[in-house]
């Protein structure tokens, strides 16, 4: 450090006098206070304005969108019409084969169109548009196919991932969805599997199996995104973008086989039958010598949402807008005015159907709480009183119906009817009613059991009956929204005897239930009128931030990749992006 020396007293006096202790600006000018108290002006200190900051721009991308269900039209849920780009801008190969499936064309560029075998038609897919899926009905005739090329086929993978989405209302029924197949060298295969799970396999040696069950039941009349992938050492089956199974093997490739690429079924060719064809229909199919991962299944099969910020969002903002289900419904909830609605409210037991024939109250039915917990607006059936009237006008025979109500129970004991019309015996009505706790849909002699009900819950109960049914089943039976039993046989009631609530139509086999909602329609309901009914909501709550890192799986200069799978499908969200 240096020292300042031959400095006399008065001169190191003045410095200090003279030094600026203090300063602030006083409009345009800086001024300084010395040692001293006294004040010097240093000028001005406002200079030309600088450049203009950036500018931050929210955008609002959906606001109260319903989420629906998969297969209708604008739903946001889940899936997408994929592209090569889908795969290739995760860093993937561009797929060996890619079938959106609105025709027999491969998308992914290479060239590898399917063939049509037994004239498959088109139907609506998972975008709910028309003719942009497959339509299989379990025909040994139908198939889509490509025929083996040789040695050089890209489709004898040694690992890789196949897979797509594929729906289906035949239970307990093994039907293979695609793979590479042939009974001499066997291949790779996906398959809805007789236990309702999803099943894969791959073979190794072209004599064995290294296979694998799920346990998510699919088999729901639902739509399901279904990949396997094979990794040398580990076969894995993802649902709808999440593991669901797993199964080591003892390590090698798969073994080339010579059969036939195929889309509903497995060994098909122009001249060779389908194995365990499809019942129902599929979409967006694919196959790729890449082994994907889970997170990028799950990109896969989510929706896409379009933003037009052109950069990638910087943030982005979630509300969901959540209802109570269980609101009562009324005539233009359905497709076509049921024959028969009651919803109870406020303890009225007249008919909001078509027919508006009231019922009559046997020992004192009780007004109680609606499925949406409104006060007064259901009925509470209590072990010996019901509601019954004339069962006049109601389907029977072999005519299309559907029926169901909101229900609750904890009534176990036995056979508990909810609902019942028909006879003059109870042979020949039509009824739904808890067995030892199961529900069960009688019509006629036909019989079909669902799962336990007997649990104190609220729960939406429809059953369909359609003996034109192109799919073969012409019964079908829904648990809050989602198909839990079918038939293929359809019983023949009578009517004569009366319409019945809380017992059956001779007042016997009471139940102790609370019921809202009853109706009976005369046309079988499509499962997208079956999830509507089931999702409708009633009191409205006020939106909540959710957890955007649940939903939003990725982020581009023009799309959000999202899933609102683990929300209720009478909710709605907003959905905003800022750069």
């Amino acid at each position: 450090m240096a020292t300042v020396t031959g400095l006399t007293a008065e001169r190191m006096l003045a410095i200090e006098a003279a030094s600026v202790v203090d300063g602030d600006v006083v409009g345009d000018n800086l001024i300084l206070t010395q040692h001293g108290g006294t004040q010097i002006n240093a000028g001005n200190v406002r200079g030309p304005q600088g450049p203009t900051g950036p500018v931050g721009q929210d955008l609002a991308i959906l606001t109260a969108k319903p989420v629906l269900e998969v297969g209708v039209a604008g739903q946001i849920r889940a899936g997408r019409q994929l592209t090569a780009a889908d795969f290739t801008g995760m860093g993937l190969s561009v797929p060996l084969g890619l079938w959106n499936l609105s025709d027999l064309t491969d998308v992914s560029g290479n060239g590898r169109n399917l063939l049509n075998k037994g004239a498959v038609p088109l139907t609506a897919g998972i975008n709910g548009v028309a003719n942009t899926a497959a339509k299989f009905i379990g025909s040994t005739a139908q198939a889509l196919y490509i025929s083996d090329t040789g040695a050089a086929d890209p489709f004898k993978i040694k690992t890789g991932s196949f897979g797509g989405w594929f729906k289906t209302a035949k239970r307990s029924l093994a039907q293979n969805l695609m793979g590479k197949y042939q009974a001499a060298g066997l291949g790779y295969f996906i398959q809805f599997g007789g236990n309702n799970f999803i099943n894969v396999g791959v073979s190794i040696d072209g004599t064995t199996w290294v296979s694998l069950s799920g346990v998510i039941d699919i088999a729901d009349n639902r739509w399901h995104f279904l990949v396997a992938t094979y990794d040398g050492g580990m076969l894995r089956a993802y649902v709808d973008g999440q593991l669901d199974a797993y199964v080591p093997s003892i390590g090698g490739i798969i073994v080339p086989t010579n059969g036939p690429v195929n889309i509903g079924g497995l060994e098909a060719t122009a001249s060779t039958g389908t194995s365990n064809p499809t019942f129902g229909p599929a979409d967006e199919c694919f196959i790729t010598g890449d082994v994907l991962s889970e997170d990028q299944i799950r990109n896969l099969y989510c929706v896409k949402v379009p933003h037009t910020l052109g950069a990638v969002p910087s943030r982005v903002s979630l509300n969901v807008r959540r209802r109570r289900k269980g609101g009562a419904l009324v005539v233009t909830d359905f497709s076509t005015q049921p024959l028969r609605l009651h919803n109870f409210s406020a303890g009225s037991l007249g008919d909001e159907g078509s027919h508006g024939i009231g019922l009559t109250n046997q020992n004192g039915v009780l007004p109680v709480a609606g499925a949406d917990g409104s006060a007064g607006n259901g009925a509470h059936a209590t072990g010996g009183a019901w509601l019954f009237s004339t069962d006049a006008g109601l389907p029977s025979g072999n005519a299309s119906r559907s029926y169901g109500c909101w229900m609750k129970s904890a009534d176990k004991a036995g056979a508990r009817v909810f609902m019942a019309w028909g006879g003059p015996t109870t042979a020949y009505r039509t009824c739904l009613y808890l067995s030892d706790g199961i529900l069960t849909d009688v019509s006629g002699v036909d019989v079909l059991a669902g799962p336990y009900l007997a649990d104190g819950k609220w729960h939406f109960v429809v059953s369909v009956h359609d003996n034109g049914a192109t799919d073969g089943l012409r019964t079908k039976l829904y648990v809050d929204g989602r198909m839990r039993a079918s038939g293929t046989v359809m019983g023949a009631p009578t009517l004569g005897s009366a319409f019945t609530i809380g017992a059956d139509v001779n007042g016997t086999l009471p139940t102790i239930a609370q019921l809202d909602s009853v109706f009976v329609t005369d046309y079988a309901m499509a499962p997208e009128e079956v999830s509507k009914l089931y999702a409708k909501g009633s009191q409205a709550l006020l939106p909540s931030p959710k957890n955007v890192g649940d939903h939003v799986e990725a982020l581009t200069a023009t799309d959000i990749l999202a899933t609102f799978d683990i929300l209720e499908t009478q909710h709605t969200v907003d959905i905003g992006v800022a750069v």
